[in-house]
């Protein structure tokens, strides 16, 4: 009796073609390489050959039966992935922000081309990003698809049962407009400090950082926990794992649901 083979080979994925006559970088792009700059400075390193030619003009148009290879590679198309990534400190989303700081994408697989974050946080704000390389994916979790998002949030001094009742009713900011919050739940008081869990909607963390300005409280931690159903946990900083097919479905079909405030130890 023949033992049965547990695993079959997969075939090799078929070379990535263009569908009409484009440039290089656009091809590139399309296959899920990275936006277009990325892929221009691709080509422009000198790592992309079209029907065995180097090229590092980036804007030479390749033709429907052109053959594109990268690092000796045959083009194919890349496959979507899907992450979630806990920021560190002082880690920058952009290269506008970078200014000497350390770069999210630093901290990505280097072997999955295209991966993005999913919208910004600023370099002082640790915690939940989800990451990755469909644009169309991105988008949408970075604006309603996202769901609320829900932030621990650490302030100097001891906020009053007022001043929860102030930030809950919201706050007029200035050129920012009306901020508020859809819960705010203390979970700590002690040596000076407050430590709270916020839940918003489509609340910005500017807008967090100026309301609390505004009270006269100075925000000593800001950590986002929670994307939707998407939680952080116990994801140590600088570190990613890949998402479940739910918690990508929920971010695709825009029904992320409104989960309860998390019980998540104090943060110091």
């Amino acid at each position: 009796m023949t033992r049965r083979k547990r695993f079959e080979k997969q075939p090799p994925p078929e070379p990535w073609r263009a569908v009409r006559r484009i440039g290089l970088a656009r091809a590139l792009q399309k296959a899920g390489w990275g936006t277009r700059r990325r892929t221009e400075i691709l080509v422009e390193s000198g790592r992309v050959a079209v029907d065995g030619k180097l090229v590092e003009d980036p804007r030479i148009p390749v033709e429907t039966s052109s053959v594109i290879e990268v690092d000796g590679e045959v083009l194919t198309k890349v496959p979507f992935r899907y992450y979630a990534f806990h920021k560190p400190f002082h880690v920058v989303c952009t290269g506008n922000e970078a200014s000497g700081k350390r770069m999210v994408e630093e901290f990505l697989p280097r072997d999955v081309p295209g991966l993005r974050p999913a919208g910004r946080l600023d370099s002082r704000t640790t915690g939940l990003l989800l990451v990755s390389n469909d644009p169309t994916w991105n988008n949408r979790a970075a604006t309603s698809g996202g769901g609320d998002q829900e932030f621990r949030i650490q302030v100097e001094g001891e906020l009053n049962e007022l001043e929860i009742g102030v930030i809950t009713a919201g706050v007029h900011l200035p050129n920012l407009g009306l901020f508020r919050p859809l819960s705010v739940r203390i979970i700590e008081k002690m040596n000076n400090r407050t430590v709270i869990v916020m839940t918003v909607r489509e609340g910005k963390v500017r807008q967090i950082r100026r309301m609390f300005t505004t009270l006269r409280h100075k925000i000593t931690l800001l950590r986002r926990i929670r994307i939707g159903d998407i939680r952080l946990g116990d994801l140590v900083a600088g570190s990613l794992r890949p998402l479940s097919q739910r918690e990508v479905a929920l971010v695709a079909e825009a029904k992320m649901p409104i989960a309860p405030a998390s019980g998540e130890g104090v943060t110091t």
